[in-house]
């Protein structure tokens, strides 16, 4: 059984790719990720059907994540309730979480992150990595 659409848009989003029909080769001054999604796609039409389930796996860790993120915002105000003190880098820790077990996914499916995604930019600086594209 290969990945349903919505899991493949779930790896494309994971991955940091945009959600949009790709209809130039650049917009708004970017590149668009037009080489670096096509491996991507590739990747997914040739995914062994014994790591469908890996793959399936990471996405469900990624959407916790992600959710875990989301939750931590109702708690940015406080510092501590009661005995029990917050922990203040929360959301960074999800981060860093989050970016672990992208790494893995893109390590599953042996491609690249989308290298102008601003979920694998830490401080202004890609950790993304780039494919090098003759012109």
């Amino acid at each position: 059984m290969a990945l349903t659409p919505e899991e493949r848009q779930q790896v494309r989003y994971h991955l940091g790719f945009n959600s949009s029909q790709p209809a130039a080769a650049i917009t708004f001054g970017i590149a668009r990720p037009i080489q670096t999604l096509f491996l991507v796609e590739s990747a997914m039409n040739y995914l062994l059907p014994v790591a469908e389930g890996k793959v399936r796996q990471i996405i469900g860790i990624m959407d916790g994540i992600e959710c875990r993120l989301v939750d931590a915002q109702d708690r940015l105000a406080a510092k501590s309730l009661d005995n029990l003190t917050m922990r203040a880098d929360e959301t960074d820790a999800l981060e860093a979480e989050y970016y672990r077990w992208g790494g893995r996914l893109a390590d599953t499916l042996g491609v690249p992150f989308y290298a102008y995604s601003n979920r694998y930019k830490r401080h202004g600086k890609s950790y993304a990595g780039s494919i090098p594209v003759r012109e």
